[in-house]
Formats: structure tokens, sequence, C-alpha cells
């Protein structure tokens, strides 16, 4: 079990993009700091897990500022092609000021307007899911635009399952990392509800079985950094089920 008890954060969908509107400019700088320069290595350890090669196309949903969208590119290449895809649009201002070759879009995951069925050879989600109030249906989308044979990874944080180690991260989760993120940005909630959030989004087995209700095969959990985080991968079947 989890150190920290689920509960749900209780916020709406504009509050959440008025949260990541706010501490944009050091969404960054504190993901790096915070994760001990972690979270550099889970990126790239998930556009590994897509399977990307050159020519290939890809959407990374809830981009933030593109760090995940930028090492796709660098996978597909010059002649693929991949698309960003956010709620918050300061993040995606960021992001179309720091990476090339991506295109940004405002939409919603749980919808992808404007994405065609079967279009693309990945979809990837990073730290991102469990912002999503219908989660299934943002699975069932990201079924939706892959290809026949396309992956769809989720990296994610997760509940530590390592009773030591998971209260002194419980302990970092509910107080070290709001107060930093306060002394950064004093007006915003943003480091109060990710806490939350992260307590709050279920268990891998569960996530599994979205996958699995939405069509997908060869789902796999991968637990990185004593299971801080959780990479799930997953294959939409070249052929009907």
């Amino acid at each position: 079990m989890s150190p920290v008890q689920p509960q749900a954060p209780e916020v709406a969908p504009e509050q959440v993009r008025s949260m990541f509107d706010q501490i944009a400019r050091f969404y960054d700088l504190l993901n790096t700091v915070l994760s001990g320069g972690r979270d550099a290595a889970w990126r790239r350890r998930a556009a590994r897990a897509t399977g990307l090669r050159p020519g290939d196309s890809a959407l990374d949903v809830c981009t933030g500022t593109g760090k995940l969208a930028r090492l796709l590119k660098r996978r597909v290449g010059p002649q693929g092609r991949v698309v960003g895809v956010d709620f918050s649009t300061a993040m995606l201002r960021i992001a179309e000021q720091r990476v090339e070759g991506v295109e940004f879009r405002e939409g919603d995951a749980t919808r992808l307007d404007g994405v065609a069925d079967a279009s693309v050879d990945a979809v990837t989600v990073g730290f991102g899911l469990r912002n999503v109030v219908d989660r299934p249906a943002a699975v069932r989308a990201a079924y939706r635009v892959l290809r026949p044979g396309g992956r769809y990874v989720i990296l994610e944080f997760a509940h530590v399952g390592v009773p030591l180690f998971g209260r002194v991260y419980a302990f970092y989760l509910t107080r070290v990392l709001p107060a930093v993120g306060r002394l950064l940005n004093p007006r915003s909630q943003a480091y109060s509800y990710l806490p939350r959030s992260i307590a709050a989004y279920p268990p891998a087995a569960e996530v599994s079985g979205w996958l699995r209700d939405a069509g997908f095969t060869d789902v796999r959990v991968i637990p990185m950094t004593l299971g801080i985080v959780t990479l799930h991968v997953a294959t939409r079947p070249r052929s009907p089920r």
C-alpha cells in the first residue's frame, strides 16, 4: 500500500489548466531539481520504448514544455513528424520556443480532435495522464489514433511499495516538494495539488486494465527508480482481437 493514502484532488480541469499555466516557466527547473535529475533518464527510457524509427510519426499527449517530444523528434529524424498536444497555453508557448521541428497544438487528451484514426506510429504521455479527469477515455483516444502495430507509452509517477523508502518519499512529496514550489511561485497551489494527484493515481494493475479494455495487447509494466515512476508500454494489435 502506498504510504500516501489516495485522496482525489477534486480540482476541475480549468483549475488544473490555470495551475500549469502559472508554473510553466518554473516547470522544467523544478522537475530536474526535485527528481535529482532523474526525470531526463525517465524520458529517455520512454522515448526508446516507443520503438520509433527514422521517418515515423508520433503524438506526445500532455506534452508540457516539449521535453519528451524533443526526444521523439530525434528518433524520427528530419523526415519524421511529431505533434505535441497540451491544454496549457503557457506550456505550449515555452515548448514552441525551445523545441524545433515539432508541431504543438492546444487540445484535449480525451478526444485528440484533428488527429486522424490510425495515423501515428507511437503515442506517448509523460507525467500527464494523472491530470486527466477521464483517463480511460484518454487511453481509448490514443488507441484510435495509433496505427496497427503502433505503441502507446505512459510515463507516470507511481505508488512506492518499498516500506522505508516509501515513507521517505511520502515526506518528500507532501512536505519538501510543496515548500520548494512555494519558494519559486508563492501564489501557485500547483505543488500542493501535485502530491495529491500522485497519491490519487491508481496502481499499475488498474492502468493496465484500462489499456486491455481499450484493445491494447502486449501490455508491459516497467517500474523505475525504486518504483517512483512506472512505464506502461502497450501495442495496438495488427488485426482485430
